[in-house]
Order: structure tokens, then sequence, then C-alpha cells
């Protein structure tokens, strides 16, 4: 990995503060450099610290009884994971695992709750991160009890595209996400992903290339989408 700052200027959380107050905040973590593949935190630990990806990136994810990976989010260069611990005082509700080498920046939780009591900016930044993060759990639970696998994957390359900036219509997804992966996020097999993604891409919904898969048409994708609910 390229040699990286120590900073945590970049986290939007902070936007709002002066840099002399940014050097004491950065004092007060620890730095990790995390190879890839390597777990940050495990599932149920008890841990309080709060951790920011200061480059990288890393995926929250648990294992049901039966094995079965479940992905709940990726976290990318300059976000934050771990804050509900200090908040709540319970252990991790999930692992996180490094997707890539990674510098991870760690906050011990009283230093993270005090940084909240003492800036009001950046404790409205975690309350609205919060409350996008129930919203997307909300939809979440509607897709999985009245959408078919076929819509549910559609929804996912949906939340996953970012917009093509030459082309407002299309939508761009890379790296290209495994069938496996698409499974672990949506709560079903890769065998059925398999399936509808060869029929989305019959279809036209989705297209190919070397890096990812392209969304050729996003409103098409959307209108159709809602008729088949």
């Amino acid at each position: 990995m390229p040699k990286q700052i120590k900073t945590l200027e970049r986290v939007s959380m902070f936007g709002a503060l002066d840099r002399a107050t940014m050097e004491k905040i950065n004092r007060r973590c620890t730095w990790r450099e995390v190879k890839a593949k390597e777990w940050v935190i495990d599932y149920q630990d008890h841990g309080m610290d709060v951790f920011f990806v200061v480059a990288g990136s890393v995926r929250v994810l648990i294992y049901s009884t039966s094995g079965r990976e479940v992905i709940l989010a990726d976290i990318a260069q300059d976000e934050f994971f771990g804050e509900l611990a200090p908040i709540d005082g319970h252990p991790r509700s999930a692992g996180v695992l490094a997707m890539s080498d990674a510098l991870v920046a760690t906050m011990p939780g009283a230093v993270f709750m005090e940084i909240l009591s003492t800036y009001a900016g950046v404790a409205m930044h975690v309350l609205k991160l919060l409350a996008a993060r129930v919203r997307l759990l909300d939809n979440r639970v509607l897709e999985y009890s009245t959408l078919q696998v076929r819509q549910r994957i559609s929804c996912e390359l949906l939340r996953l595209a970012q917009r093509d900036p030459n082309d407002a219509r299309r939508g761009i997804i890379a790296p290209k996400p495994t069938h496996s992966e698409i499974a672990a996020r949506i709560s079903t097999h890769r065998e059925a992903v398999a399936r509808e993604m060869k029929l989305l891409e019959r279809e036209g919904c989705i297209q190919r290339n070397r890096t990812g898969l392209v969304l050729p048409d996003i409103p098409r994708m959307v209108e159709r989408l809602q008729n088949e609910e």
C-alpha cells in the first residue's frame, strides 16, 4: 500500500472542524495497516472502539448458523464503522473484513462519545447516518417480504450502480460483483442469482464488460421494477 497520511480530515463527519482540532483528534487515535481478507473486528466482539477507513475498503458481514454469508454493507475510504458499541454498550452486531489492503484509524469509544458531546455538528452527522441506515434496513425488510429473487437482484444492482458521468441514464458497477456476493446481499443462493442474471442480460437490463456491469437504462429498469411489484 502506498504511504498514507495519518489524518481523519477527509472523513465527512469532521468536515466542520478546524485543523487544530483535527490534529488533536488524530493524536487520540491509533493507526493500523490491515491486509486484504484480514478481520478488523469479529462478530460479538466486546470492544468499544470506533474505526475510520483512511485508505482501502472493508465489508460488514455475518454468518448464519448454517454457514451462509450475509453481506450487510461495504465501507469505503473516509467512512467509519463500529459506532453502535460505544453508544449502546452491546457487543458487535457483525464482523468487519478488509476487502483490500487498508489503513484504519482506531478511536477509543470514550473519545468518540466525548466528541459527540462536544461538537453538535459531528453528533448531527452521526444521527443522520444512523437514520439513513434504519431507512435502508426498512427497505430491505420490505424487499425480502414482498419481492421475488429477480426483483431483489434488480433493487440491489440499482443500489450498487454509480451514475455514468457521460450518460445520466447509465449505471456502472465496478468491480463486477460475483453471483455469490449478490446472493449474500439479498438472502438467496448463488444458483438463483446466476439464473436470473442471465435473464436480465438477455433482456438488455444489464451488460457485461471487462471491468464490471453496466445498467444501460436506469429509468427503464426502475419503471419495470415498479410495474412488477
